[in-house]
């Protein structure tokens, strides 16, 4: 059985946890349809079971013996790692499911540890040793490099979702502390690149409706349950962050809390991932599963030169053949090929439009306001295939967000790979982008060669700006601005801009070779709004396509060379950046400890000495 995506992504909990967590007895049959999904072994089921297992450890007093039966049927019956037997199409490898299905076995075996899980044929201490080593792996990986699945407000929910669960019930101390310090920097993370709440930077994994509408994030309720700004009415504990709202062991620290509601005019410039140029001098042996493999795993690269050797070893070996999602990978499983050591070079040659599902590191660049935020991926692998990447977005509203990708159609055609890179999601071909302050420039070069699997190419770039959201909207030929209160927004293209037919969010840029410039300013900076759009317009742009070079003339003169430079006012910015430069701490690449502070709070943390404190600095 294979559920449609609607199925799939229902209800990860059950909204009456919220009721047993105040010791009242309820209706079960929710409970019993996540046991059914988590049995069925369908995607997603780890996901479900972060709430059965919450139930087992806190509310079971409150449940009748079928319902607890069923759920330790499930726990002792699941499958919890690639290399166990199964033929399923879970997905195990993402980075947010490698630590959810380590800790759901970590507890599961912490849980019943004399009895047998019927799967792996491991007793529960067996499970939980195999588990613990996982669990300690990943979080060193996250501490050390940050996360590959960068800023995405989908999926730090279920990264939440996991800690969650090792913080309140995980009886080993190293465990809980390390999952406490991470829980710290994504919540600071966020608490960076929020704006009054809406987790809204660029992003490694984000999908349209979270990019056009703020309010439809996925990590919203943790934000307002950090923040306390009120953009819903109630929380929604049938989601996967019901485990955030149920936590009884975290103690959140001040400064983060702080850091999130600061409404000062701060620029952050962070780093995180890897490149896969970097995994040769970060990986000990290239050849390991659990450290090299599942590292280039969870940055979804399986199809690059730098994986396609381990990844076919991994698939071999764990028997991961009939997996919707990894089955194409038969085609170029042959022990002919991999024995030839050809197998990188194919990949060259072939240019497999799925080499852009890999989520590289990324050198992100925030301008947050009290009026606004801007946000780009600076110089995000220029000319290479995207999938699910958000490069660049403008924050003006809960409801208005403008930004522009290069639409795409995914490589496949079945209900679980179908969605990306896709109209609004990912980018087909990458631009380059760059931002200074309040002014972001994207230059799209689209004539990189065809890949193999590479659907029809579309020779246009496009732009969400929700015209029927501004207050006011002026449209001439290439030139977009916008009104929204005292916030102003110009979009300017490199040819004239189309409006959609039947969108009149959707404003389109013909061209193999195309540029958007994007600058925001407010009423206190221009007389009004037309002093706006008249100082604008005024400006000089010029672009040579030969060189790809932009030069745009404003407040600062901008100079940008596409895939090469980026220049203000004839200084050359550096486009990498360490893993923090913020307001509120320097943090190297790789480091060993970290330390934060804002309005007389702080946090440190060293991973390596369990050392974690927080508190008002002395």
């Amino acid at each position: 059985m294979k559920p449609d995506m609607k199925i799939k992504m229902g209800p990860k909990s059950f909204s009456d946890i919220k009721l047993l967590d105040q010791g009242q007895q309820i209706d079960e049959r929710p409970i019993h349809d996540l046991c059914e999904y988590i049995d069925l072994r369908l995607d997603c089921a780890d996901f479900r079971m972060a709430a059965v297992l919450r139930c087992l450890y806190s509310y079971r007093y409150l449940l009748s013996d079928k319902t607890i039966a069923l759920m330790e049927e499930a726990v002792l019956n699941f499958r919890y790692f690639m290399d166990e037997p199964g033929d399923d199409s879970m997905c195990f490898w993402s980075e947010n499911h490698q630590i959810l299905f380590a800790s759901e076995a970590y507890l599961a075996g912490q849980l019943y540890p004399e009895k047998v899980f019927t799967n792996s044929s491991l007793s529960g201490k067996q499970l939980k040793t195999k588990a613990r080593e996982h669990i300690l792996r990943w979080l060193e990986y996250r501490f050390r490099y940050g996360f590959s699945e960068w800023h995405s407000n989908t999926y730090y929910e279920e990264d939440i979702g996991a800690l969650c669960l090792l913080i309140d019930f995980a009886r080993e101390e190293e465990i809980k502390i390390k999952s406490k310090m991470i829980l710290d920097l994504i919540l600071l993370d966020m608490a960076m690149h929020s704006w009054y709440g809406l987790f809204c930077a660029a992003s490694g994994r984000c999908y349209e409706k979270q990019k056009k509408y703020p309010l439809h994030q996925d990590i919203l309720d943790v934000s307002q349950a950090v923040w306390g700004f009120r953009h819903r009415d109630e929380y929604d504990y049938s989601r996967i962050s019901s485990g955030y709202l149920l936590m009884k062991n975290y103690d959140l620290p001040r400064v983060i809390g702080a850091i999130g509601k600061d409404h000062d005019t701060v620029i952050i410039r962070d780093s995180m991932g890897l490149n896969l140029s970097e995994i040769r001098e970060e990986f000990d042996d290239l050849k390991d599963f659990d450290t090299t493999g599942l590292f280039l795993w969870g940055m979804e690269s399986f199809t690059n030169p730098e994986s396609i050797e381990i990844t076919l070893e991994m698939f071999e070996s764990w028997k991961l053949h009939n997996n919707s999602f990894l089955k194409d990978l038969n085609i170029v499983n042959r022990k002919i090929l991999k024995r030839s050591g050809l197998l990188p070079f194919m990949v060259r040659i072939l240019n497999p439009v799925t080499q852009g599902i890999a989520i590289q590191r990324a050198n992100t660049y925030t301008y947050k306001t009290k009026d606004y935020m801007l946000s780009t991926a600076q110089a995000h692998h220029p000319g290479a295939f995207g999938d699910q990447q958000h490069i660049w977005q403008a924050t003006l509203s809960p409801e208005v967000t403008v930004f522009t990708t290069h639409p795409a159609a995914s490589a496949f055609d079945d209900v679980d790979r179908n969605f990306s890179p896709g109209y609004w999601v990912g980018n087909g071909i990458q631009p380059y982008s760059v931002q200074h302050e309040n002014v972001h420039i994207s230059i799209y070069d689209l004539r990189k060669r065809i890949g193999f699997m590479e659907k029809d190419r579309k020779y246009y770039t496009h732009a969400w700006f929700p015209t029927d959201s501004f207050d006011e909207v002026v449209k001439e030929d290439r030139y977009l601005f916008g009104r929204l209160k005292d916030v102003y927004i110009m979009l300017a293209g490199r040819y004239p801009l189309e409006n959609h037919k039947s969108n009149s969010s959707e404003w389109i840029q013909k061209g193999k070779v195309t540029y958007w410039i994007c600058e925001l300013g407010t009423a206190a900076q221009y007389s009004g709004f037309e002093s706006f759009v008249q100082d604008l317009k005024s400006r000089d742009i010029q672009f040579n396509q030969q060189t790809k070079t932009l030069t745009y003339n404003g407040k600062h003169s901008y100079e940008v060379i596409y895939g090469k430079s980026f220049t203000v006012d004839k200084q050359t910015m550096d486009l990498e950046y360490p893993r923090l430069i913020s307001p509120y701490g320097q943090i190297p690449r790789k480091p060993k400890e970290i330390r934060i502070e804002w309005k007389g709070n702080y946090l440190y943390i060293n991973f390596d000495k369990m050392i974690r404190e927080h508190g008002t600095c002395q």
